[in-house]
């Protein structure tokens, strides 16, 4: 954040309207929330091909670095904001629990021993006895950051935003020497 400079030359009280603080805070938040919702919309794939088991077609997942590809538009419509009541800040949340898997990355998971289920061919049963010995590989999840990538776009128009809502709810009351 950016400096607060307040220069005090007699007695006096400096009071702070809350109300002007959280409505920046709100609006910066709900900004934040609905830019993170279009770069959520807007990216394209690029990465790895899924395809549907329950439905036709196919699903192309984003690359490393890049925001998440919107496949049903449950992590776009989970996007929360929360202006603290103090009004001295904000939190954008993503309410699915994938969502921080996608946002700093994964890694692990999923069954070691392959597919449940039997009738398997000689081939098949050789990689499931490696997988039970512990030789499977470990899946890695790289990091697709959205929320943090918006903030730290953002990060300099908020800095104004607040300085000038500071300048507008910051007031002065002269009172006699102490």
């Amino acid at each position: 954040m950016g400096e607060l400079k307040v220069t005090v030359n007699s007695w006096g009280e400096v009071a702070l309207d809350k109300r002007e603080m959280k409505k920046v805070m709100r609006a910066a938040g709900n900004e934040i929330k609905s830019k993170t919702a279009r770069l959520i919309n807007s990216t394209s794939g690029g990465g790895q091909v899924y395809h549907y088991r329950s439905k036709q077609g196919t699903y192309v997942a984003s690359t490393p670095g890049n925001p998440p590809v919107r496949a049903s538009g449950a992590l776009r419509s989970s996007l929360r904001t929360y202006p603290y009541p103090s009004g001295e800040g904000f939190a954008v949340r993503a309410g699915k629990y994938y969502a921080l898997f996608l946002e700093a990355g994964a890694k692990g998971g999923g069954n070691p021993y392959g597919r449940s289920g039997g009738g398997a061919s000689g081939e098949h049963s050789a990689r499931k006895r490696k997988r039970r010995k512990g030789q499977y590989t470990t899946r890695v999840l790289e990091p697709r950051p959205f929320l943090d990538r918006v903030m730290a776009q953002e990060a300099p128009e908020i800095d104004r935003r607040v300085k000038q809502a500071m300048s507008q709810a910051l007031t002065w009351k002269q009172t006699a020497a102490k």
